[in-house]
This record gives C-alpha cells, structure tokens and sequence, in this order.
C-alpha cells in the first residue's frame, strides 16, 4: 500500500487542506465523501447547518412558547434521565430562563417512573404551579399524558427525536421523525432538536449571544453520548462545540468535569466525551438522581460545581462496582442459558436496577447473542436488552406485545415489563423464533471484523496518525477507522496494572522501528493467540504524547488468528 499525498496546493477547490495520505482519503469517499464535499468535511468551521423554521410546528412551538413568557406562566422543561435529556434540559433552562425567571425543571427518576412523560409528574408539576410543559428528548407518544395535562390546563410543548408510532402527544410536537416532517436532515438527538428551539427563539428575541455559544457545548455533549450520526448538521454541531471546548469551555460545570476526569479540555476529542464525561453524567441517573447533571451545568459557583463533579465521579466509580458485579454473575448464568437456545433471557437478582442494560450489552458482546437480562419484582419481570446487528431485537419483542405490562425500545435494545408467569412461555417462544431465524440464515451468528484498510507495519507514522485525526469528530456513521496489520512480529509483551484485561506490546517495522500498541480488553484470551501463531491485529492509529514527544501508537481493538490475504 502506498501512500502518496493529496496536496493543498493544487488547483482543485474540492482538495483537502493540507497532504493527506490516499488511504484516508479512500476511507473518507468509501463513507460517502465524494470531492464535492471534501472542503466541508475538512473545515474548521463547517457552515452547513439548516434554518429551525424548517421543522414542522416550529412556528407554532415559539409561538406558544413566547405566548406563556409574555403572560408569566411557569414553564417547566421536562427531560429524560440520560445525557442528551439532561443536556437538553439544561440548554432550555438557560436560553429560556434569559427571557422569564419563571422556569423550572422535571427529571423523572430512572427506577421509580421510568422513561418519559408520567401522570404522576404532571400532578406534581401542577402542585408546584406548572403552567406550561416543554419536553425533551421524550413525549412524541405521550398521547393520555398530554391529553390528561390539558385537562389540568397545562399547555404542552413536546420537543423529541424518538420514532413516532400511531399513538401521537396531543398538541404541538416538534419531531424531524414525523411522517410529514420536511427537515433535511433527521439524525438530530433530542438535544439538536431543543436547540434548534433555542435558535428559533433567539430569532424572535434576544437571547444574549454567549449564552447560544455556551449551550453550542451542551448541544455537542449530548449528540455524542446519545450516539447521533456523525455526519452533516451533527458534524457541523459538535465540531463548532469542540472548537468552543478547545477555546476555553464556557460552561463552568463541564469544564470542571472535564479537568476531574483528567482530560485536557484544549484537546478534548468526541472519544473521550464517549468514555470520560457522558458515563460520568450518565451515573447519577443510573443509580438515583438524573437532576444533579442539570445542577452541573447550571452551576456558577466553584462550590457548587465541586460538589456536583464529586458526586458524579463518586457515582460513576459505584455504578462501576454494580456493573461489574453484575455481569460476574451474569457470566456465570450464561452456559446453562446458551443450552436452552440462541436467545438468552439471563435472570440477574439482587443487583442495581440501572446498570442491567449496560450488563446485556458486555454479555452480548460476550456470546454474539441477543441478550435480555431481567430482574424478578414481587410478581413481575423487569427487562432489558441488547442485540446483535442481524437481530431486531424490537420486532422480535413486539409480536408479543400483549404480554407485557410495559414494552418499547427499536432494533439494538429494548425495555419491559412483563407478569412473572409469563416469563418462561417468552423464552420459549423467543428461542424457537430466534432457531427458525437460524435456520433460514445460518450467518447471523458470526462475527464481522470490518476494517477499513490493511496496512504494513512500516507505514504506521506520526503523519498518517495526524492524518487519520482529519476524520474527526468520529462516531455513528463515520467511526474512527480501523486498520488490520496482517502477522506482524510481536515483541514485549507486559500487563498493565497487575491484571490480565488489559496489555502493551510493540510489532517491529522491516526497517527496525517499534511501534507500541495497547489492547485494553481480554489480553490474556489475546496472548494466547499470540503465543499459538501468526495473528492479525485490528486496531486504530492514535497519537500518543509523553513529554512533549509525539508518536504514533496503535489502539487494539481484536487480536485474531492469521487469516491471510484478503
């Protein structure tokens, strides 16, 4: 493979900003990126983003909106428990809270509600002298919810990115995914979608403008961790919010987080929010109290905003202990699950509620299988899912939506509820649909190893890590890339930490290089591989810097045997 350059200095307008290797650029246009798009791609400062008065009932929610300011109603943002939830309350409590002090807001607990739009919160938001509702990131299907708020003349605004079903929120609803809905682009997370409310609003009135740059931030925090496409408006968000970040960070509350978590706010990359910051915020929702994100990023005193990181680092180290718990005893049910079929139901009892479906998920990636995990509760079943990508895990669930006393999720996970009687026939019949499934294709069960490219030990080098960085910010749709070093000779291999999860090690060039490589999963499972025969390693080519030195080094993500020329 050979890598000639792509040079700024040409005629073409359409080329890349400086000399990019041709196999990134080979990975850019094999994601879609034609020439045509090339100079947006690699911009600083992307322009393309699309006017908010082209979501449909737009007019009408400022409309509304600006009606309630005007006449003093209390507003009441009503988010979700998670990331782009609580960065979507917190984005409206700012930009509306600069044009009315009558604002408050409303996070359903995790455990005790559950997801969405409850009639029990909406009692308590008309005790308190809620007004008017503005949904986040929830409430499209909310129908008897906002019908029974209507009732208790409560006006409602429901602002979401969720798929719409037949059952529809009364009202107006802000929503790209509606059938009629004409916006251009509908990978907007549910904390897009609120600030393109914000936008639309600072239109009408002045919002001061360093507030709609600081939530330009939030906006970024939140379309990464809710796993958003990574491409077009989303690209443009969040590569003008990391720009914000890199500058300074002007939301007190994240900036904090992020120097607690170690992380260097100047460099700060959409992988790191991903691992180090959203798990963080994510962690109070998780375990009790999903506001206490929403207090971060309204914090303004230094008190405050270290009590807030404190208890969410704290929080997150616990859910870490829960989680780990968990799948240990999870691990253990998996045999005797797998002999009863493909489709493994796994009961885990007298572990922490909110970390179940991060459990599925590592069992999942454990077995290759659809995994639901469920909990017993008096004489019910709480469950949660996560499947593989030949498996809609939602259909599956769906043809037996009578059994449950509460169902939703799509294609890669799920939640229920379902009486403890039932729990068996569901596993039964889950299994014989999944066999029947495997019978009309017997790959689903097998393991893609994509890559992007194959490469040579020698070419590995600080310009193509530097290179490969262009593609930033990565995620869903345009991931960070994958390289496969076919039978590379393998040298000093040491454990990291005193365990065996995690290793570094270092392959030689044919020209007496060492280039360090660290695998942060599985290395015991892995060194024996090494030690059985030639291996092919799958991994990213990242930068490292250590004392000012620059290197590049590789990110193992699967260490597998041999398979020869592709």
């Amino acid at each position: 493979m050979k890598y000639t350059g792509h040079n700024v200095n040409n005629n073409n307008t359409n080329a890349p900003p400086l000399s990019v290797p041709d196999a990134v650029l080979r990975i850019i246009r094999s994601r879609g990126i034609g020439n045509d798009k090339l100079k947006e791609f690699f911009s600083a400062r992307p322009k393309l983003a699309y006017d908010p008065f082209l979501l449909t009932n737009m007019d009408k929610g400022v409309d509304m909106l600006l009606q309630a300011v005007d006449s003093g109603k209390k507003i009441v943002i009503y988010g979700d428990y998670d990331v782009d939830g609580i960065t979507s309350t917190s984005l409206l409590m700012k930009v509306i809270g600069s044009l009315t002090d009558n604002i408050t807001y409303y996070i359903p607990s995790r455990l005790d509600e559950g997801y969405g739009l409850h009639m029990d919160a909406i009692d308590r938001i008309a005790d308190d002298g809620g007004q008017f509702i503005v949904t986040v990131d929830c409430g499209t299907v909310s129908k008897a919810e906002t019908e029974y708020a209507h009732s208790l003349g409560i006006d409602t605004l429901v602002t979401d990115h969720h798929i719409v079903s037949e059952v529809r929120a009364e009202g107006v609803i802000i929503n790209p995914r509606l059938p009629e809905d004409e916006y251009p682009f509908k990978g907007l997370a549910g904390v897009g979608v609120a600030y393109k409310l914000a936008l639309a609003l600072a239109r009408r009135r002045s919002v001061p403008s360093p507030i709609m740059a600081e939530v330009l931030e939030l906006v970024t925090v939140g379309t990464i961790a809710d796993i958003m496409p990574m491409l077009d408006e989303n690209r443009t968000i969040v590569k003008c919010g990391l720009r914000s970040i890199h500058l300074g960070c002007r939301n007190k509350g994240l900036r904090g987080l992020i120097d607690r978590s170690g992380l260097d706010y100047r460099t700060i990359r959409s992988g790191d929010i991903s691992f180090g910051i959203a798990p963080k915020i994510n962690a109070s929702g998780r375990l009790g109290d999903a506001s206490l994100g929403v207090r971060l990023f309204l914090a303004d005193s230094d008190d405050e905003i270290a009590e807030c990181c404190s208890r969410l680092i704290d929080a997150n180290s616990e859910r870490r202990r829960l989680q780990d718990d968990a799948y240990e005893k999870g691990l253990k049910l998996l045999p005797d699950e797998m002999s009863r079929g493909d489709f493994l139901i796994v009961e885990i009892n007298d572990s922490h509620e909110g970390v179940l479906g991060i459990v599925a998920g590592k069992l999942r990636e454990k077995v290759n299988r659809p995994v639901v995990v469920i909990s017993r509760n008096a004489d019910t079943y709480k469950g949660t899912g996560r499947s593989i990508p030949t498996v809609d895990l939602f259909s599956m669930l769906d043809k037996y939506r009578d059994d449950f006393i509460s169902f939703g999720g799509h294609s890669a996970a799920c939640g229920f509820t379902i009486p403890a009687e039932k729990a068996d026939v569901l596993r039964r019949s889950l299994n014989t649909d999944i066999a029947e499934m495997y019978r009309e294709d017997s790959s689903i069960f097998d393991v893609d190893y994509e890559c992007d490219a194959y490469i040579e030990p020698e070419e590995i080098s600080l310009k193509l890590a530097e290179a490969v960085q262009l593609l930033e910010p990565c995620g869903k749709d345009n991931e960070v890339p994958v390289f496969v070093i076919r039978a590379p000779e393998i040298s000093g291999w040491k454990y990291l930490k005193n365990e065996e999860k995690m290793a570094k090690f270092a392959i030689k060039t044919s020209d007496g290089r060492f280039i360090d490589c660290v695998l942060f999963h599985d290395a015991a499972e892995a060194y024996e591989r090494v030690c059985s025969g030639p291996v092919d390693i799958y991994g990213s080519i990242e930068i490292n810097t250590w004392r000012d030195e620059r290197k590049a080094q590789i990110i193992v993500r699967h260490i597998l045997p041999e398979q020869g020329e592709a």
